[in-house]
């Protein structure tokens, strides 16, 4: 990472016990753009600035089962780390949490 960018970190989790889940990939969007992501650890360099997330995965009938936003901010040479978890129902929205950053 140069110090003209940043970095989001976000892991992606689905509710204990679905891991029928895992067949469905999790799709990440920052700023409007789809990223195709994975479960776990996934990891964007971003110019710095305001960013909006979203993120959501497909689930049979629903095209964008547990979708949520939420806003971050990155500094130049930072690295933000979120975690969004899926819900417990499909038509539930995901949750967002802030981790604290690596040391």
């Amino acid at each position: 990472m140069s110090d003209s960018t940043g970095t989001i970190e976000i892991t992606t989790k689905h509710m204990k016990g679905s891991v029928a889940q895992e067949a469905f990939n999790p799709i990440i969007e920052i700023d409007g753009e789809p990223h195709v992501a994975q479960w776990g650890a996934n990891t964007f360099t971003v110019a710095p600035g305001h960013h909006t997330l979203k993120a959501y995965h497909r689930w049979l009938m629903f095209p964008q089962a547990y979708a949520s936003s939420t806003d971050v901010d990155v500094a130049a040479g930072e690295t933000v780390r979120l975690e969004w978890r899926t819900g417990g129902a499909v038509f539930s929205h995901g949750k967002w949490s802030m981790l604290p950053a690596e040391s």
